[in-house]
C-alpha cells in the first residue's frame, strides 16, 4: 500500500496537508534482522512498513526474548509508550525479513501536530485504530483464550506467520514451550 493511501486510510486529510504529511516521512530498506530499536533506547521515529515483517521482543532478567507482537506489512510500526513519553523502550523492535518503511521523525511530527489541528486527529485516530484495540486484545487473549485458541486466533489474524516467522518466537508470542505449539500443531493438544 502507498504511503499516502495508508495515511488516508487512518484519517482523510485535505489534499496539500496530505502532501506536507507525506513529505516528511522518509523511505529506507533495511536487511532481515535489523533493529529500528532496541530496549533501552528512546522510541525517535514512527515506522510505516511497506514491505516485511516485525516483532516486538523484550530480554526479561534472565536473557530470556519474549515476543510480544508481530507485524506484517502494511502496518505502523512504534514503542507507543516511548514514542509518546520520550522514555527509554520496554522492547525492542526488529526487522524479520529484508524490509522497506517510510519513517517520521518525533521532533517532526510533534510540528506538524502543533501547526495542524487536522494532524492532531489523524494522530489519534491512529492510536484509536492501531494501538488500543491491539493492546486490549492482547490482555485478553492471555487472560482469556487457553494456548490452541491463541493459536488458532492469530492464524485468524495472519494466515501465513508460520511461513514467515519461526516457530519459536511463534510459541515465545503464545507464552507456551516450542514443544506445546508442536503438539498444538499435529493436533495432539
Amino acid at each position: 500500500m502507498e504511503l499516502k493511501s495508508f495515511i488516508q486510510k487512518i484519517h482523510l486529510l485535505p489534499p496539500q496537508l496530505l502532501e506536507e504529511l507525506a513529505a516528511c516521512f522518509q523511505f529506507y530498506e533495511f536487511p532481515k534482522n535489523y533493529y529500528l530499536l532496541k530496549q533501552g533506547r528512546t522510541c525517535h521515529q514512527l515506522w510505516f512498513l511497506v514491505k516485511g515483517a516485525v516483532r516486538y521482543f523484550y530480554t526479561d532478567e534472565e536473557g530470556k526474548e519474549v515476543n510480544v507482537w508481530f507485524s506484517f506489512e502494511p502496518d505502523i510500526i512504534a514503542d507507543t509508550s516511548s514514542l509518546i513519553q520520550q522514555t527509554p523502550a520496554l522492547e525492542s523492535i526488529q526487522l524479520l525479513e529484508d524490509s522497506s518503511v517510510y519513517a517520521i521523525d518525533y521532533v517532526v511530527l510533534q510540528r506538524l501536530l502543533q501547526q495542524h489541528h487536522a494532524v492532531a486527529l489523524w494522530y489519534i485516530k491512529l492510536f484509536e485504530t492501531h494501538y488500543v484495540p491491539q493492546m486490549e486484545d492482547r490482555v485478553g487473549d492471555l487472560q482469556f483464550l487457553n494456548a490452541r485458541q491463541r493459536y488458532e486466533k492469530l492464524l485468524g489474524q495472519f494466515p501465513n506467520i508460520t511461513n514467515r516467522i519461526s516457530l519459536g518466537h511463534i510459541a515465545s508470542y503464545l507464552n507456551i514451550s516450542q514443544e506445546t505449539l508442536s503438539r498444538i500443531r499435529s493436533g495432539k493438544q
